[in-house]
């Protein structure tokens, strides 16, 4: 009997200025998986090409794309996945950020398994943690107005979402060939991965998070060195985009016009999906904030 080969993942990693996260996260997966049939894929956003330059030199396994304007996740994502694609013809895209590090040496295996187990599979994440090892994202749901994540931690099993986060996304090649690509309308950022999703689940298939499989994720360190101005400039629109595109009736009123000018003068003391009043405390730039949210529309 003819053994069959594991399945081709075409590894997608764009970075943005975090060269020593991006060493530590490459060394991760060339260092801890045993899944070997994959390929890495690296788009270089950061506008010289230093980084990606140093890269290749340094692993000459990898596939490095420079940019010389930063594109996004969005639009650098699918550059990646069209240059896997052309050379490397996979049967999944894992889009990965560069500052997550991997733990498990069967985390790609798993996942795999986890995605030949059902057909109607279509994306999968995985559990993601802070590096304390307290829990970031395991999927979430459109609850109402509201992008709700799962906030219980302790899952074992494999369960449907509508969403996981664009940090860990394992995407079929079948999707990609019946859904397209991530919409470029959310670029530089956020978003876009939680609209993927529904767009993948709209087409009958099922979005799941795999919460035996975990990754550390340093949470938004490209974002953090933005303007936080500049930051809520890009939450507004592209929040306003995905309600207009995604919701309907009073609950694309409720976020448009209550829940989205509270975002602009509140943040939330803890990460809950309630409106508890008490969990809300005013922001300094409540008032530029409003600001930008009118402008927005």
């Amino acid at each position: 009997m003819k053994k069959v080969k594991p399945s081709k993942v075409a590894i997608i990693i764009s970075t943005f200025n975090q060269e020593k996260l991006l060493e530590i996260n490459l060394n991760s997966i060339l260092d801890k998986t045993n899944y070997k049939n994959y390929k890495i894929f690296l788009i270089d956003d950061s506008g010289k090409g230093e980084i990606g330059r140093k890269i290749k030199k340094k692993f000459k396994s990898i596939d490095v794309t420079i940019n010389l304007k930063n594109k996004g996740f969005s639009k650098s994502n699918n550059l990646g996945i069209k240059r896997a694609l052309k050379f490397y013809n996979p049967d999944y895209f894992l889009l990965l950020n560069d500052d997550t590090e991997v733990i498990d040496a069967d985390w790609l295996k798993k996942m795999v398994l986890e995605g030949e187990k059902d057909s109607q599979i279509g994306v999968l994440g995985c559990k993601i943690i802070y590096p304390d090892g307290s829990l970031q994202n395991v999927g979430g749901y459109i609850k109402k107005w509201e992008i709700a994540k799962e906030l219980e931690g302790s899952r074992k099993k494999v369960f449907e979402v509508d969403h996981v986060m664009g940090a860990f996304m394992l995407i079929k090649r079948e999707i990609i060939n019946k859904v397209g690509y991530l919409d470029e309308t959310y670029s530089p950022y956020l978003l876009e991965d939680t609209d993927y999703c529904l767009n993948v689940k709209k087409k009958g298939f099922k979005v799941v998070s795999v919460p035996y499989v975990s990754i550390i994720h340093k949470k938004g360190k490209s974002i953090d060195s933005l303007d936080k101005g500049e930051v809520m400039k890009v939450r507004m629109r592209n929040d306003i985009y995905f309600t207009i595109k995604n919701l309907l009736g009073w609950k694309k009123f409720f976020r448009l016009f209550i829940y989205l000018p509270m975002v602009a003068i509140f943040r939330k003391r803890k990460d809950e999906n309630s409106l508890n009043l008490k969990n809300f405390k005013l922001r300094k730039d409540f008032l530029r904030n409003l600001f930008i949210y009118l402008h927005s529309f």
